[in-house]
Formats: structure tokens, C-alpha cells, sequence
């Protein structure tokens, strides 16, 4: 049933993004001047700049129905089909969704983390810079481009809408109810197959590998601990630097002689980050093992020998359970949702 909800939730995504967001009361038109009034439509539009429409993706929008239609996408797409998901599960079943309060000790881990998530993006857009021609302008290799003209109120909507919320919902349906589903196939299926979930459910082909690689690193903090918390804030601070901090940090990139600088030195920062991050990991899961907790896919293989329920040999095997997952029908369905409607 998990690949079910990544349908439904693709589809909603989909009615959201070529229908509700395009409707007349949505887009912004340029007002018509009075017959006699001597102004030009340039003159009307530099005037209203940031007033009357917000700018997304080279698109004008009427701010208040943009942000009312961005809040309630995010709540149909992703919160309501998981909330009822659970529903349907029955009691019981929220003990697997990371619902916890982490502990603090886990703080540093999540700072590393950040760092790793923040200049791994930054070399995977670098690099789709650098590959590009020379005269490519930055805002080439953007996820979201906004224009608010300076105000205040809009930027605030921009913070709510498409940094904080979409953390907290899209937290909770990947990296709690889906990956709860496909845990029970061992974490290293579960990392991979809701990663590309989540990357698949942005519908951009060009930014697949860094909304990828974003959610390899979101899940692997919430599975150590244990809780999506953490993982809600390293979410919402990998929204904040596509939104905020590339255009400006990519300005670099526009002189040719500094590109491989920059991309050397974003390497070496990477690397430094990447080894804080392992040794901290390291550390936790020694600690864990010298505890002697065991794994949770571990406890289940014993439980399924006892009862005689693992049929398939094979069904022990990381890599078996991992193309069964991709492999499901409703899974390639999603798929080929995906790729039709990029390419539409």
C-alpha cells in the first residue's frame, strides 16, 4: 500500500501544480491603463512591483491566493493522505513513525549533518554550473526562483509556505509513515526507496540527484534518532539555502577563473564535513552495539524463521529486498507518473 500513497500524493501534487495554480484567480494580469491616461503598461507594472503579484519561477502570481494555494497543497499532498494512512493502519502503528522527542545528545551529529547537506548541495550545483556553458547564468541550476520586490509580508509568506511547512509535511509522510513501511525491509531499502520518493515528488528530472542526495542525508539523521524533529530542521534549512543563499553563494561562479576554486575548496569542505559526520556515527552505533541492542531488521528475520514465514531464501538479502521494492507495480507506476508529466 506504501507506493499507493506516493500515487495519490503525486497526483494531488500534479492537480495542484497544472490546475489550481494556473486558474485566472490565481495569476496576476497586468491592470489595464484608462483610455486617456498617458501612462505606459511599463510605467504601471514598475510601480506595483512587489505590491500587486509575487514572481515564482518567472511566472506573476496574486500573493494572497499563491500562499493560500501553496499552504493547502502541501496539507492535501502530503499531511492529510499520511494522517489517514495511519488512520487506516490502526493502533499500534504510530510507535514506527520517529515521533519521538530526540535527545539532545544527538545535537552535534545534526550540525554535522547540516554542514554535509548544505555543502553537498552546493558542489552538486556547482557542478551542474561548471558543466554548463560559460555565459549560463546561475539561476539555471535554481529549484525555486521567487521575487518579492522587498516586501517583508511576502517574504515572510515565503518562509512559512515553502520553508517551514513543506520540512514539517513532507518530513512526516517520507521519513516517517513511508519509510516506516519500507523498514521493515531493512533501513538500507527504506533510505533508497523513499529518497527517490522524494526526489520524484519535486518533478524535476535536472534536480533529481540533489533532492536525492538532500533525502539519503534527511532519513539517515532521523533513523538514528530515532525522530523526524532533527530531520524537520535540517529539512527546512536545506529549503532555506535553495531559496536563499545559492543565487548569492553561485555569484562566485560567474567568472570562469574561479570555478574550479570554488569547487575544489567546496570538495575539501565536504570531505572534512563527510569525516565529522561518519567518526560521530561511528561513536553512537559502538555505543549501541556495546549496549547490545540489536537491530530491529534483525529481530524480524528471527521472528520469520521461527514462524516459518520468509518463503524466499533470498528475502534475507539487502539488494533483493531493494529491487522487489522498485520493482512493485504501483512503485513503477509512480515512476511513469513522474516522467510523463516532466516531459508533458
Amino acid at each position: 500500500m506504501a507506493p499507493c500513497l506516493l500515487i495519490v500524493c503525486m497526483a494531488i501534487l500534479i492537480l495542484f501544480q497544472s490546475v489550481l495554480f494556473t486558474v485566472d484567480g490565481v495569476l496576476y494580469s497586468e491592470p489595464k491603463m484608462p483610455p486617456d491616461s498617458g501612462e505606459s503598461p511599463h510605467d504601471i507594472t514598475v510601480v506595483n512591483s512587489g505590491g500587486d503579484f509575487i514572481v515564482f519561477n518567472d511566472i506573476k502570481y496574486k500573493p494572497d491566493q499563491f500562499f493560500i494555494l501553496a499552504v493547502i497543497s502541501n496539507l492535501c499532498a502530503f499531511l492529510l493522505p499520511a494522517v489517514f494512512y495511519v488512520k487506516i493502519k490502526g493502533a499500534g502503528y504510530s510507535g514506527n513513525l520517529k515521533l519521538t522527542v530526540p535527545n539532545p545528545k544527538y545535537t552535534p551529529l545534526t550540525i554535522y549533518m547540516f554542514l554535509t547537506l548544505i555543502v553537498g548541495s552546493l558542489l552538486i550545483h556547482s557542478l551542474m554550473f561548471y558543466s554548463s556553458a560559460a555565459e549560463v547564468n546561475p539561476e539555471s541550476v535554481l529549484p525555486f526562483i521567487f521575487y518579492t520586490g522587498g516586501n517583508p509580508v511576502y517574504d515572510m509568506g515565503i518562509l512559512v509556505s515553502f520553508v517551514i511547512l513543506p520540512a514539517f509535511c513532507e518530513e512526516f509522510f517520507f521519513r516517517s509513515v513511508l519509510a516506516a513501511e519500507y523498514e521493515t525491509r531493512g533501513s538500507f531499502c527504506a533510505a533508497a526507496v523513499t529518497s527517490a520518493a522524494f526526489a520524484m515528488s519535486h518533478f524535476s528530472l535536472k534536480f533529481f540527484p540533489s533532492y536525492f542526495f538532500a533525502a539519503i542525508i534527511i532519513y539517515i539523521l532521523a533513523k538514528i534518532t530515532n525522530s523526524i524533529f532533527f530531520a524537520v530542521i535540517l529539512h527546512a534549512g536545506y529549503n532555506f539555502y535553495n531559496i536563499y543563499l545559492w543565487d548569492k553563494l553561485s555569484g562566485v561562479l560567474k567568472f570562469e577563473q574561479n570555478r574550479f576554486i570554488f569547487i575544489f575548496a567546496t570538495v575539501i569542505v565536504f570531505i572534512l564535513c563527510l569525516n565529522f559526520v561518519l567518526h560521530n556515527i561511528e561513536n553512537i552505533y559502538y555505543k549501541k552495539a556495546y549496549n547490545n541492542d540489536p537491530s530491529p531488521v534483525f529481530l524480524r528475520d528471527i521472528q520469520n524463521n521461527k514462524n516459518n514465514k520468509s518463503k524466499n531464501k533470498y528475502d534475507g538479502i539487502a539488494l533483493v529486498r531493494l529491487f522487489k521494492s522498485f520493482l512493485s507495480p504501483t512503485f513503477i507506476a509512480a515512476i511513469v507518473i513522474f516522467f510523463i508529466y516532466i516531459y508533458m
